[in-house]
């Protein structure tokens, strides 16, 4: 939990919670766009799914909304009928295309990231009797609050970078989805489609780090 709240952190300084910028000049060419989607559709290849290309990003989307289910504290996850679900819930899996990164970069910059993780973890010490919920400290006196501002400027001084998750012999690519990590879909069939589908994804271009890669697959938001 710590190592989480940890990168979270830091990404969010990163990222600002949104996606990593581009440069302002790359744009994904058209045709290669479309290339990746018909091979993407044929990956995915499931009635009720549509493949489609917006700018540098193809958004792969569920036709109907599904029915999830929050998940309970003791983590045992829980089933429902569709119609008993506590809420609906868009799916979509976005593949932000970007410029290619090399191994040997994406290393370099992995090796920032974890001594940023690292120190950011040195700095935790100092705020760690505050009552907190993840980043959300209660800090009451004057001390404490100080504590907080101190460990929350030092953090955010620290190096991290927004690494990509996927790539193609041309491309890295980003990977972002609807899942929020609390809920999952209520019917167990939609659940298995819906991890068909991110596996197939997943699959099917090649993965820089899968320990890494979305903070272990699906808690990347949608970009904005």
């Amino acid at each position: 939990m710590r190592a989480v709240l940890i990168v979270g952190v830091l990404a969010g300084v990163a990222a600002g919670g949104g996606a990593a910028p581009l440069p302002a000049d790359w744009a994904l060419p058209k045709a290669d766009g479309d290339k990746w989607v018909a091979r993407v559709r044929k990956a995915v290849g499931r009635d009720g799914w549509s493949v489609g290309l917006n700018g540098n990003e193809i958004t792969v989307r569920r036709d109907k909304p599904v029915g999830v289910v929050d998940n309970p504290p003791n983590g045992t996850w829980r089933f429902q009928p569709e119609g008993k679900a506590d809420r609906e819930r868009e799916v979509r899996f976005v593949l932000r295309f970007a410029p290619k990164l090399s191994a040997d970069e994406y290393d370099r910059l992995a090796a920032v990231n974890a001594a940023s993780e690292k120190e950011a973890d040195k700095l935790f010490g100092t705020v760690r009797d505050i009552p907190h919920k993840f980043d959300d400290f209660l800090a009451k006196t004057a001390d404490e609050k100080e504590r907080v501002r101190a460990y929350r400027e030092a953090v955010a001084k620290l190096p991290h970078h927004d690494l990509p998750d996927l790539y193609t012999p041309d491309h890295s690519i980003f990977f972002h989805s609807t899942e929020d990590g609390w809920s999952h879909p209520a019917d167990k069939d939609i659940l298995a489609e819906v991890l068909g589908v991110k596996d197939t994804l997943r699959a099917y271009f090649g993965v820089y780090d899968p320990r890494a890669s979305s903070g272990g697959w699906g808690f990347r938001p949608l970009p904005r």
